[in-house]
């Protein structure tokens, strides 16, 4: 069977670390031509813009997106309307009705559209849904802390408008969220904290509830120390279920369980082979919809500001 012949829009940290190595792993797909305005990728075709790697590269089957959120609808839009599969990197767009926009047009030309929550697919999520499938939770806290100098150093979009600030990894954390519970989430209320010299919050907690009265709380920051504390309690009562290190671990009762080997990234990528193959979508908004409703409801709260 032919590869799916792959385009890569954006080669930048998230690329280079993680798409890259996931596709050229992956037989199901060739990587053919990349998109950039910056370093060039090694032994593939490169193109200073979308718009030059579809007239002028090599014929494309699927397209996927690495670029900053903001201006990404446009690009995006654009594939659809070469009629090429899409795969777009968290956060999908700036705006919620941008996503929502991507969604009407996918399944308008009849493409594979998938809006790329890679935290849905760590190793502990998968088992997490079947632990929870025969309990009735009690409460769920998310506790998810970085450095944004680590993980995305020198990357100024991120304080600008539509750049989510701390809710750029904290999104990671209402996927898994949203994933795994059966039914919506709302936002109570929100406290932002917004440095004075940016425009989007370096640290949140959030007070949420699902549609059947289960609390939801999240402290989120991006100001953390080098070690990461990316958790997830999910609290049943008489059991108690844990995600660390971002889904990667889980423990239940304090018992270390053992997990799948495979990472996100490549699950991720096997998953969009499947929906290409099944003629289906997998755009997802929840976990940009309570971004969004956390900018719209929260209390914002101005603090230092931020210097990298």
């Amino acid at each position: 069977m032919q590869p799916i012949r792959l385009g890569l829009v954006g080669y930048g940290k998230i690329a280079q670390d993680q798409h890259v190595p996931a596709i050229q792993a992956n037989p199901a797909f060739s990587l053919c031509a990349v998109a950039t305005q910056g370093q060039p990728c090694p032994g593939v075709a490169n193109f200073g813009s979308l718009a030059q790697m579809l007239s002028a590269g090599p014929a494309l089957d699927a397209i996927a997106f690495c670029t900053p959120p903001q201006g990404r609808y446009g690009l995006v839009s654009e594939a659809l309307a070469a009629g090429k599969h899409v795969l777009v990197e968290k956060p999908p767009c700036a705006s919620l009705g941008e996503a929502l926009a991507l969604v009407d047009q996918a399944t308008e030309a009849g493409v594979t559209g998938l809006f790329a929550w890679h935290s849905r697919f760590a190793p502990g999520v998968a088992p997490a849904k079947a632990w929870l499938a025969e309990r009735t939770l009690k409460a769920v806290h998310v506790t998810w802390k970085e450095s944004v100098r680590k993980w995305h150093p020198g990357q100024t979009w991120i304080w600008q408008a539509g750049g989510l600030g701390v809710f750029d990894p904290g999104i990671n954390a209402l996927s898994i969220v949203t994933d795994v519970l059966a039914t919506p989430l709302f936002v109570e209320n929100a406290q932002l904290q917004v440095p004075e010299n940016c425009q989007s919050p370096i640290a949140a907690t959030l007070r949420m509830r699902n549609a059947i009265g289960l609390p939801v709380t999240a402290d989120l920051d991006f100001d953390h120390g080098h070690d990461e504390l990316w958790r997830i309690e999910l609290d049943a009562g008489d059991s108690v279920l844990r995600l660390d290190q971002g889904g990667a671990a889980l423990s239940i009762d304090g018992h270390r369980q053992t997990l799948p080997a495979e990472a996100e990234y490549p699950a991720m990528y096997r998953h969009f082979q499947q929906l290409i193959a099944s003629g289906t979508c997998d755009m997802d908004v929840q976990p940009l919809r309570l971004v969004a409703d956390s900018f719209f409801a929260g209390e914002r709260v101005l603090v230092e500001a931020f210097h990298e």
